[in-house]
């Protein structure tokens, strides 16, 4: 499975707990499991952003120094 689309599936099912988090909050109920998953979705995301966000060149950072 590409990231492209285990970062699709994190946002599908994020957005379906985000329902779920205001359905709580609109009848007064404890949402403090969902709300703890919530952080954890977001979370990855995250990590996945900053992997993706690394990237070829900047692995490769020290590559000018070697030619000094």
């Amino acid at each position: 499975m590409s990231k492209h689309n285990v970062e699709k599936m994190l946002r599908t099912e994020l957005e379906a707990l985000n329902n779920t988090i205001d359905m709580k909050i609109v009848r007064g109920q404890s949402y403090v499991r969902e709300a703890r998953a919530h952080k954890y979705l977001l979370a990855r995301i995250s990590q996945m952003r900053k992997v993706a966000r690394g990237g070829f060149f900047q692995k490769l950072s020290f590559v000018p120094t070697l030619f000094l």
